[in-house]
């Protein structure tokens, strides 16, 4: 530990450590460390394995290696390159996923983007959440701007946004060859926007303005207010318009 020109301390792991919870600059993982109580800091960075029992407060995180929070989290600025446990709420500004994150309860913040997979059990809230990778949402995705582009297996129990855009993977040779083994399909109850454009998409309920269902997709119930079009390729049990 040492002082910093903000007379902070800063944190720093090489080796197993064991720590007591406080105020800190910089947080700086590199080997193993426990973290009792809660955590308040300007930066964490982990490229070992962290484990904190309270909460995590600050202004920037970057994880590349393995990162345990026994609380709750509330960060500016989130990167995630290896392994995120949160037991608890995650709240963020922005949040980017390369790697894995689990959340027990709800995640808030303004801007996701994904490219590896998350897991809540909660709800997701957002004001952009854009996927190019797998997702399970136990509760509703809320964002103004929703933009999927399926790589692997996605879900959540509802969805809701100003702009709904979900599409396959391309016709690329990656994305063909990714077509054999990877189940790329979003699942979902109920979705609800203005505009919706779906690919490759299960639901019991897709409602809004303008629809456009596309290819492979079975829906249950379409209820539109505008237009609706169908791919012939998709199965839609009932439409009707409000």
């Amino acid at each position: 530990m040492q002082n910093d020109n903000k007379n902070k301390l800063d944190l720093i792991f090489h080796g197993a450590v064991n720590a007591s919870g406080g105020v800190y600059n910089k947080v700086d993982v590199q080997g193993y460390g426990k973290i009792n109580g809660d955590v308040e800091c300007e930066s964490l960075h982990c490229a070992g394995h962290v484990s904190i029992t309270g909460n995590l407060i600050g202004s920037s995180a970057r994880v590349e290696g393995n990162a345990s929070i026994k609380g709750k989290v509330k960060m500016d600025t989130m990167s995630v390159y290896g392994q995120l446990d949160v037991a608890d709420d995650l709240n963020f500004t922005s949040l980017k996923v390369g790697g894995n994150v689990k959340v027990q309860g709800n995640m808030a913040g303004e801007d996701v983007k994904v490219h590896g997979s998350l897991k809540t059990a909660g709800d997701c809230e957002a004001e952009v959440f854009r996927a190019n990778g797998a997702f399970s949402i136990g509760g509703l995705l809320n964002a103004g701007r929703i933009e999927v582009l399926l790589h692997g297996n996605c879900e959540a129990k509802e969805m809701g946004g100003e702009h709904i855009e979900v599409r396959r993977t391309g016709n690329s040779t990656l994305g063909k060859l990714l077509k054999h083994f990877l189940n790329n399909t979003l699942s979902v109850e109920t979705i609800e926007g203005d505009e919706i454009y779906l690919e490759n998409t299960k639901a019991k309920v897709v409602r809004g303005n303008k629809v456009e269902i596309g290819p492979d997709c079975e829906i249950d119930l379409v209820e539109y207010s505008t237009e609706c079009k169908q791919d012939p390729n998709s199965q839609i049990k009932t439409m009707t318009q409000r």
